[in-house]
């Protein structure tokens, strides 16, 4: 197949197959999010965002003109995945729990504005609509891989709390890696070749993304676990 064939079948892919792997990964979030106290969260998260795409875009764009694409994929990855942690450095007295929210708020943020200026591009180019889906499943994408790297860094523990970070970057670098190598001049069987090594990590968020929520739980304020704690008892004792 033609390297052009080759990202069409991708994308196809990415639309179906990322979509399903999104909505299991933020149904484990939303999840363990709804077992947290209610927190103003979207206007820190939103500045975050906008913060973080500044940082991004400064530090991706020498590699952008330089035309180093292989090496832009693994430079977006490793940065894009980092500025959304932004919220742990300016918001180190808020508690753990609080700080988990406010990373998944700027990775739904980020991915959103992202996805935004992307969408506008399309139509101004008058590329195909489908990319628009394509787009949206990334969105959803940009959330859950903040929710992954947050999980593990404030639930896990040794060099467990950096596994989840590490997946989050590799599984953006490799969603990027087939597009950027077929606007680099690489054969079709090539792009093929990364395309499903990207494939299954997507399949894989899901289950990082419940790993993720299973560690964050361990966030839960001291004072609610009584409170459920109490309540548990009082049910088992009832008649």
């Amino acid at each position: 197949m033609t390297p052009e064939k080759v990202i069409e079948y991708y994308f196809g892919i990415i639309t179906v197959v990322g979509g399903i792997s999104v909505l299991l990964a933020v149904r484990y979030t939303l999840q363990r999010w709804r077992s947290f106290p209610k927190s103003g969260w979207k206007a820190q998260a939103f500045a975050m965002s906008i913060l973080g795409l500044v940082i991004a875009s400064f530090l991706e764009f020498p590699f952008l003109a330089l035309q180093a694409w292989l090496v832009l994929a693994f430079v977006a990855g490793v940065v894009e995945e980092s500025v959304k942690l932004l919220p742990l450095k300016f918001f180190e007295r808020f508690p753990d729990w609080q700080r988990w929210k406010l990373v998944i708020g700027t990775g739904l943020f980020l991915g959103i504005t992202e996805g935004i200026m992307y969408t506008a591009g399309i139509f101004a180019l008058n590329q195909e609509p489908y990319l628009v889906a394509v787009r949206i499943v990334l969105m959803g994408l940009h959330t859950v891989w903040a929710a992954i790297s947050v999980g593990f860094l404030l639930g896990g523990s040794g060099r467990e709390r950096f596994s989840g970070l590490a997946f989050s970057i590799t599984a953006h670098a490799l969603y990027d890696l087939p597009s950027l190598a077929v606007v680099g001049g690489y054969s079709g069987n090539v792009a093929a070749f990364l395309a499903g090594i990207s494939t299954l990590f997507i399949l894989a968020t899901p289950v990082m993304a419940k790993k993720a929520a299973e560690l964050a739980g361990r966030l839960i304020p001291e004072e609610e676990e009584g409170t459920k704690e109490e309540g548990t008892a009082e049910v088992t004792s009832s008649p």
